[in-house]
């Protein structure tokens, strides 16, 4: 599996972490998802960042900006890092539970489909 495809899912995830009517059920394989997926998206936040520095100039705010001469290089390296395999969490969400009890967006669905078990 890609590590963006686990990253993408962590995100969303996590980003539903302070959302208070989800039942038990699923906000315990939500946490299990985050808790076991801590460290991909742990090493791949550490290695965009060296990617900034690497090929980035640091702007006044402190944020990075990678100039155009540096661009491709930066893009292909990032994409690079993006695909690196990792192992599948080995979670699965039902749909119906989510449907149930979640209203998300499509930005949101979206990096979550390879976690859906579309069945149950």
């Amino acid at each position: 599996m890609k590590l963006i495809t686990i990253v993408n899912a962590h995100n969303v995830i996590d980003g539903l972490a302070d959302k208070e009517d989800i039942g038990a059920h699923l906000a315990y394989w939500m946490t299990k998802f985050v808790v076991k997926t801590q460290d991909e998206a742990a090493f791949f936040q550490t290695e965009m960042r060296k990617l900034f520095e690497k090929y980035g100039t640091k702007n006044e705010d402190g944020a990075y900006a990678v100039p155009n001469e540096n661009a491709a290089a930066f893009a292909k390296d990032a994409e690079a890092l993006q695909n690196t395999e990792v192992e599948d969490p080995g979670i699965k969400f039902s749909l119906s539970e989510l449907s149930t009890e979640l209203k998300l967006s499509l930005k949101q669905m979206y990096p979550l489909l390879e976690f859906i078990n579309e069945n149950e």
